[in-house]
């Protein structure tokens, strides 16, 4: 059996050209599993040859287009035409591209000028198709830079990929995106009317590259989301990138925040975080203690002196136990100053336990009295940051950091984490976490990369 593969192609005005992509052929006796349907490398050498003949084609018509003058529609001539490789998806292509003089009706005081220009240079000036720019950034966000290329190279008939062109091209494409949300925020449609907005902090550390002479570093990641159900997410270095503070602007305004509109940052209780939103809009904002990182101590709390409690037998500790059970219902109900006054009650109680006790028992009580401390050292310093958790609930709004803790993995620790194994500069840890947010976000478009 013979299967000739063939496409037609029909420009715009009205000519017909065939091009012969190929030839399969097929055993009908004795066939075998493998004789069945397309082989990888048949399919990529026919998508080669369709692209190769697609692209050609597409050259020559948008060249006719742009032969004609917009001004005067005079039909201008080719100037010369040259070979031009096109990295695609689908295979390194080249073309041949017609160079076209530019019409003098625009420039009357020079009549001699035979200036030229290329209409494929202006369409694509990195001579990479945007969708194979998307797919390495993606890849290279989140395997290395040699997995990123094998699986390429495995499963695409692009040409021959090596890690440096995708870590390269993972750069272009991380400063596209920057320079892309610096356009965004111009678009009068986002910034429409004032809204709420939420802001969800967190940070991972990574491991840095020797030469920078620090152990590690921080990665800030975030999620802003407004009332209106829009949701951003970010990622930056604060020593990678050029400009922390624009960024994080940058990043509020595209999803909608203008001069005045209110701010609320959730984080874990880390001042820097919220200082950061606050320098970066330069003005106020209202910070939030998260309510697990809370509940986590309280629950340290309770366990501790449920061991206590069980290894004593006196009257007092019924009324111990009344403060231990009530003390996560007062903060979350906003109860701060008694929460705070039943904690120096525990932990005097605490003290005293491991004063008349030994062993085990003095064990369990040093235990209790470092959590109870550790707890109200904890809402001490973020008691401007605590509000009524009840109330915020019922009115549907966020008491905790979850969805940024989610993040810390999915932009982070994904590509960055410990697992990897592989140290970081803060530049190129700054693209990782500008390019897996964008991922997540459905930002990584075909339009952005070609920016890069």
């Amino acid at each position: 059996m013979k299967v000739r593969i063939r496409i037609e192609t029909e420009f715009g005005w009205g000519e017909r050209r065939v091009h012969d992509v190929g030839v399969l052929e097929r055993r009908s006796t004795e066939a075998c599993a493998e004789d069945f349907g397309l082989s990888l490398a048949e399919g990529k050498a026919i998508l080669k040859e369709i692209q190769r003949a697609v692209l050609q084609d597409q050259v020559e018509e948008i060249s006719e287009i742009e032969r004609v003058c917009q001004t005067c529609q005079t039909y201008l001539p080719i100037h010369d035409r040259r070979s031009r490789r096109i990295d695609t998806l689908f295979g390194r292509v080249t073309v041949e591209a017609p160079r076209i003089r530019i019409c003098m009706c625009r420039f009357p005081g020079f009549p001699n000028c035979t200036t030229a220009f290329s209409p494929l240079t202006r369409l694509l000036p990195g001579n990479a198709t945007p969708e194979l720019c998307k797919l390495q950034a993606d890849l290279a966000a989140r395997h290395s830079f040699r997995e990123a290329a094998r699986i390429l190279n495995a499963m695409t008939p692009c040409a021959r990929q090596n890690h440096t062109t995708i870590r390269n091209r993972l750069a272009s494409v991380a400063d596209g995106l920057e320079a892309r949300c610096d356009e965004t925020q111009k678009d009068p449609e986002v910034q429409s009317c004032k809204s709420e907005m939420t802001v969800f902090l967190d940070s991972a550390y990574v491991r840095s590259r020797p030469e920078y002479q620090r152990r590690n570093f921080e990665v800030i990641v975030g999620s802003i989301e407004t009332k209106t159900g829009n949701k951003r997410r970010f990622g930056l270095s604060l020593a990678g990138a050029d400009h922390p503070l624009e960024c994080l602007k940058s990043n509020l305004k595209a999803a909608g925040w203008i001069p005045g509109s209110a701010i609320t940052v959730l984080s874990d209780g880390d001042p820097a975080l919220p200082r950061l939103v606050r320098n970066a809009i330069n003005g106020n904002v209202e910070h939030i203690l998260d309510w697990w990182h809370i509940s986590a101590r309280i629950r340290h709390v309770e366990t501790t002196f449920q061991t206590l409690l069980s290894q004593l037998e006196n009257s007092e500790t019924f009324d111990v136990e009344a403060l231990v059970e009530r003390l996560r219902w007062r903060i979350w109900h906003g109860q701060t100053h008694r929460a705070l006054e039943a904690l120096g009650i525990l932990f005097r109680f605490a003290m005293q336990a491991r004063d008349c006790a030994a062993g085990d028992t003095k064990e369990a009580a040093l235990s209790a009295a470092g959590r109870t401390m550790d707890l109200q050292t904890y809402l001490t310093h973020s008691l401007s940051a605590l509000v009524n958790y009840g109330h915020r609930r019922k009115q549907g709004k966020a008491v905790s950091t979850s969805r940024a803790e989610g993040l810390v993995n999915e932009i982070a620790n994904v590509r960055m984490g410990r697992k990897q194994r592989m140290r970081w500069s803060p530049r190129g840890a700054h693209r990782v976490a500008t390019v897996r947010a964008a991922v997540l976000d459905g930002r990584l478009l075909t339009r952005s990369s070609n920016a890069a």
